[in-house]
């Protein structure tokens, strides 16, 4: 029933791929495009399961526990890419005899790990991640909003047009290193998680251009860059991935400013969410994001 391998090389793309378009909620995160520079940045160890030539269970060695590749940290919307409840059955008599617990991280509410009617006596809700629907134009997004909001984001993004001294616009095929320098600039915070994290942007940065999944939006006050938004493009949703900011511009509210112009870019493309990811931030919320709780699994012996 089950095959093990230790190589992603192994793992038949193609099947992986069908795998991820057929669960509930298609995941870039569950994608080889973005779990192979994943891998190559930070897994230790794999552990890959194919299980009667169909279903797919991808864990990589974490300290404490095997962990669903993607890990906790860097990436959103995790699962095992299998329905059945014979698979997650299966699965759990197979990890019983593994040398750690088995944690599944970032789990939505509709993953298959949450259906597989298996007790879960190790289930804890982590965080939340908020989220917008788009039906029609970025007025219709607009007039979605509470009346203050409303105000507060067609006030901040007329204000900064105004108070630009060159001439406010905004690119989404933006490069790498405006947003590698912004992201650092930003916080000391964000300038530390980057110091362990550049190698990974830039294999993923290679590999979201070549699937024509990556949306690197920058705003501009003439030729000097204000805000920058890492997006993720996938299934017809937007990924609001990574952020960064010049903190010399704070008084024109960049980033909020910038977002608003990314949501009014998906809805002009067509796209039937924007997802804001894992965290709980007001400006999430302030645009009009719906709660969509984060889960944590956790099997043990």
């Amino acid at each position: 029933m089950w095959r093990w391998y230790e190589e992603l090389g192994d793992i038949d793309r193609s099947l992986w791929m069908t795998r991820v378009m057929e669960h509930p909620r298609p995941s870039p995160f569950l994608t080889p495009t973005f779990l192979q520079p994943w891998a190559k940045s930070f897994a230790r160890q794999l552990r890959l399961g194919v299980w009667n030539d169909r279903d797919l269970v991808l864990f990589h060695r974490a300290e404490d526990a095997w962990e669903l590749l993607g890990g906790q940290d860097v990436s959103d919307r995790l699962d095992g890419l299998g329905a059945s409840a014979e698979f997650w059955e299966s699965l759990r008599q197979e990890a019983s005899g593994w040398d750690a617990p088995v944690r599944f991280p970032n789990l939505a509410p509709d993953a298959w790990a949450l259906q597989s009617r298996l007790p879960q006596d190790g289930l804890e809700v982590t965080d939340q991640s908020p989220f917008v629907r788009l039906t029609g134009d970025f007025e219709q997004y607009l007039a979605g909003l509470g009346k203050k909001n409303r105000h507060e984001l067609r006030r901040k993004m007329r204000r900064a047009e105004r108070m630009a001294q060159h001439g406010l616009h905004v690119t989404h095929e933006g490069d790498l290193e405006t947003f590698l320098r912004l992201h650092r600039q930003s916080s000391a915070e964000k300038a530390d998680f980057m110091g362990g994290s550049e190698e990974f942007f830039r294999a993923l940065t290679d590999s979201l251009r070549q699937a024509d999944m990556l949306r690197l939006s920058v705003l501009w006050d003439g030729q000097v860059p204000l805000a920058s938004m890492y997006q993720i493009r996938f299934n017809n949703v937007v990924n609001l991935y990574n952020s960064g900011y010049d903190p010399q511009y704070a008084s024109l509210a960049p980033g909020l400013v910038l977002l608003g112009f990314c949501i009014k870019k998906a809805c002009l493309d067509g796209n039937c969410e924007y997802d804001f990811l894992r965290g709980t931030e007001r400006y999430k919320y302030d645009l009009g994001g719906q709660e969509r709780p984060v889960y944590r699994l956790t099997w043990t012996s």
